[in-house]
Parts: C-alpha cells; structure tokens; sequence
C-alpha cells in the first residue's frame, strides 16, 4: 500500500520490536511499514546504542490515531513485564505440562505468556492468555 501523507508513529528498540508493532497493526487492519535500520554506525560490543539504532514504523495519517491506540497499549504491556514488581501478583501460577504431566510453577508476573515446561520443553500456557477467541485446533 502507499500512503498519501505517511506519518512516523514509532520508534523500536530494535528491529525485531518495529516488525513486532507492524504485525499488531496489519492483525488490527492498520496498513503500516518498517523502516529497519541497517547501519553499522549504532553498532557497539555490548549491542546497539539507541541514539543512533532508531527503526522506525509508518503508517498513513488517516490511521494514525488509531495506531496510536494500539501503540499505547503495547507499550504498557512492555513496560508490565519489564518491571514485574510493580503491578504483578506475588501468587504463582502451576501449570500441568499436557505431555510429560509434570507440574510446573511460574511466578504470577508469567501470566498471560507461554512457556517452555521445565522437563519437557513443551509450550505451556501460563494463566489466562488475553485472546478475546478460540482459534481452536488447526486442521492437519
């Protein structure tokens, strides 16, 4: 898609989170575009430096506020899982492996998220996941 009046609405820490928001955007029927960046002028031992490593996502004017809205709340889930302490239940969740049988516990900050079972590595789906449907199982 071309935008007629695109409008830079986000910066990424990195370019695997500005691909993350593009897709979160195209799920909710928002046209958007990363602009990765490439250059070797952010690049240090220890990773990038955010100063100067700035991937960008575009969208067009039209849908901008809408994005925005999605954007916010992004953000607020990135910010819930990166300071646990703050907002989190001290509970912690067990979780039956469907594989192995093993139960497994996670700290309450975990819920919501998939995991990796402690035996088995098989996915394991800690709490409620926040999905509004059942996408059920896929067809083989």
């Amino acid at each position: 898609m071309e935008f007629k009046q695109p409008v830079l609405l986000y910066t990424a820490a990195t370019n695997v989170e500005a691909h993350m928001v593009v897709e979160m955007l195209h799920a909710n029927d928002i046209p958007a575009h990363v602009m990765e960046d490439q250059s070797g002028v952010s690049l240090w031992a220890l990773g990038t430096i955010s100063q100067f490593h700035q991937p960008n996502v575009w969208v067009d004017k039209s849908t901008s506020q809408k994005a925005a809205q999605f954007i916010l709340r992004f953000e607020e889930t990135r910010k819930e899982r990166e300071n646990p302490d703050l907002n989190a239940s001290t509970d912690t969740i067990p979780v039956e492996c469907e594989e192995c049988g093993t139960t497994t516990f996670f700290p309450g900050t975990l819920s919501g998220t998939t995991q990796d079972c402690s035996k088995c590595s098989a996915y394991l789906d800690v709490g409620e996941l926040p999905w509004e449907e059942d996408f059920g199982v896929p067809d083989e």
